[in-house]
């Protein structure tokens, strides 16, 4: 994935970020509202030097002084400096648990060292650098200091600023809390929508078939609303943008053939409900307004033509197949003169030894013969071994991938069955495509399904098709 992918990736999950940020800053406030509060006080010591007349030895007591200062910050928190503290202060507990509560600093390029404690008592946490301040300086000046010739220290320990009593809590913050807890949230967000991406990189775009495949994609079909399938909306508004993103694929598919025209063609998935079949039958619209086309249900377990273009479907391809009735007698006309559909007929229970048959072959070959162009819609490449068949009777296989569903692992084991098995694959086609995606040429007003003026033949169409889509079996 590049950069852009990978804003792309944050910019589809931005809800999913913002409201884990929210969540987040939520936890971060409430941690700091019911934790307990933390006082700090802190004193201050200065480190000197009791040796030096001349101006050398000050210079050199200075630098002594200086080298001893990171030793005593070490000291500090030792059993010998903390253990008289706990002595003096009857404390119950050790030097080392002690320790946890003191932290020492010495600022850069000074010979002042800063002891700080910490406690829920103000006055518990004065308590403790007072008395740990004095015993690092009985320490220093009894017994770890050097001596000069009559027993004095040559080091001494000032204190330049007392213990004090701390006036407000220094930890937690509610405003550092709930900014880290949102930080912290939308980072979890940001890590989720890449890892997904990065998981389950589904198709979207061009530049995702690309990766996947050498495969062109040859189309890029503009979704629907919800409870509107694709033919419907083909016929309710010719000139809307569903409409012209599958004129755009069927200009595509015309030239897909070098020196030759394509006389049929397989259209199949890697899964279910991928659309393939809204393809087929918007295909079929399309491309009957300037060709004769003949629709195939190839899908004789699942089959979707007759639920989408409202037909008989108890006669069809099977009957064909096993000779009970003529390819003319089972076809049936829709919607536009030029448009014949072959719906699946009756399932039967060897689907795959059918559509493998010579029969099916022979059928193919008759079609192409009365028909300018014949589109077969086929069971999932990834699910059964149909279109494999189907496409070695026809000139190849086009595969729908739908937007944002099909991922690009799956996208590519479809190619390599395909090619494994000797079938052309043709092209891919995106199918579901936003509709924010794609402006509509021409019209300053928001797209509204229905509202387009449109000639009778057609809107009785749709009309026809939307009343019946609720109690038809949703179709792919």
């Amino acid at each position: 994935m590049g950069l852009g992918d990978f804003v792309k990736a944050i910019l589809r999950f931005w809800l999913v970020i913002v409201a884990l940020g929210i969540v987040g800053a939520i936890v971060g406030y409430g941690t700091a509202l019911f934790s307990p509060s933390m006082y700090r006080s802190t004193s201050s010591i200065l480190v000197t030097s009791d040796r030096g007349e001349s101006t050398s030895e000050l210079v050199q007591g200075s630098a002594y002084v200086e080298s001893l200062v990171a030793t005593y910050v070490v000291l500090v928190r030792s059993e010998i400096v903390l253990q008289p503290v706990i002595d003096d202060l009857e404390l119950n507990t050790s030097p080392q648990s002690l320790a946890e509560v003191i932290t020492v600093d010495s600022p850069l390029n000074t010979v002042i060292i800063d002891i700080s404690a910490v406690s829920e008592d103000p006055a518990v946490a004065q308590q403790f650098a007072a008395a740990v301040t004095r015993s690092l300086a009985r320490v220093v000046t009894g017994e770890v200091s050097p001596t000069a010739m009559d027993g004095t220290a040559t080091v001494r320990l000032t204190t330049i600023q007392s213990a004090n009593l701390p006036q407000f809590a220094y930890s937690p913050s509610k405003r550092l809390n709930t900014l880290l807890g949102g930080l912290g949230g939308a980072a979890l967000g940001v890590i989720l929508a890449v890892g997904r991406s990065l998981l389950s990189h589904s198709i979207r775009t061009k530049r995702d078939v690309a990766q996947a495949t050498t495969t062109p994609v040859v189309g890029e079909v503009v979704g629907t609303p919800p409870g509107v399938t694709l033919p419907a909306a083909l016929l309710n508004d010719p000139q809307g943008n569903q409409a012209e993103s599958v004129r755009s694929l069927a200009v595509n598919l015309s030239f897909l053939k070098v020196g030759d025209r394509l006389r049929s063609l397989v259209v199949t998935s890697a899964s279910p409900g991928e659309a393939k079949s809204s393809i087929v039958a918007s295909l079929g619209l399309t491309i009957a307004e300037t060709q004769r086309v003949l629709l195939v249900d190839g899908d004789l377990r699942r089959p979707s033509l007759a639920a989408l273009t409202q037909l008989e479907g108890a006669v069809g391809l099977t009957n064909v197949l096993v000779g009970e009735i003529s390819l003319e007698d089972a076809v049936q006309p829709w919607s536009k003169n030029g448009l014949d559909v072959l719906t699946a007929g009756a399932l039967p229970p060897n689907p795959a030894q059918m559509l493998a048959s010579d029969a099916m072959r022979d059928l193919i070959a008759v079609a192409q013969e009365k028909y300018d162009l014949v589109i077969i819609d086929s069971g999932p490449a990834l699910s059964v071994a149909d279109a494999k068949w189907l496409g070695h009777m026809t000139d190849g296989a086009v595969i729908v991938s739908r937007y944002g569903r099909t991922s690009t692992r799956s996208l590519r084991r479809v190619i390599d069955a395909m090619q494994a098995a000797t079938v052309p694959v043709l092209g891919v086609i995106i199918s579901s495509l936003p509709r924010a995606a794609r402006a509509r040429y021409g019209d300053p007003y928001r797209e509204v399904p229905g509202v387009r003026p449109v000639s009778v033949g057609d809107r009785a169409g749709a009309r026809f098709l939307l009343e019946k889509e609720e109690a038809a079996p949703q179709p792919e």
